[in-house]
């Protein structure tokens, strides 16, 4: 199952997150590209106008993908640069146009916490 999926293509990454800066759960989305060697996934945002960045290495296991991300936030936003890392298992669709999943990181005030991210094929 795992050598059928295919990643090429567009793709669309969303995920949530509640603010420690500001009240209320909000959303980071890029439009992203992923590479595929073996049963390893990259997952990386294209450039965009904002300077932000997320790159996720995840091995792939069947329809279970889980590994790591990583985001730089943009310079000029409201995280001033700041770069977040953490652990994400998301679940490939079994028509292979989406998955979906949770993430784990930590925030500003060093606590951890959590939430959804699903990426969708855009193409």
């Amino acid at each position: 199952m795992a050598q059928d999926l295919d990643f090429s293509g567009s793709w669309h990454s969303k995920y949530h997150y509640t603010s420690t800066a500001k009240e209320g759960r909000f959303t980071s989305e890029y439009d992203v590209k992923m590479y595929r060697t073996g049963n390893q996934l990259v997952i990386q945002s294209l450039p965009n106008e904002n300077e932000d960045y997320i790159l996720l290495r995840l091995s792939v296991d069947g329809r279970f993908l889980t590994g790591t991300w990583y985001e730089q936030t943009s310079p000029t936003g409201d995280y001033e640069g700041v770069s977040r890392y953490g652990a994400l298992q998301l679940i490939v669709d079994e028509d292979g146009q989406a998955m979906h999943g949770k993430w784990v990181g930590f925030n500003r005030k060093m606590y951890v916490q959590g939430d959804d991210w699903e990426i969708v094929r855009t193409q």
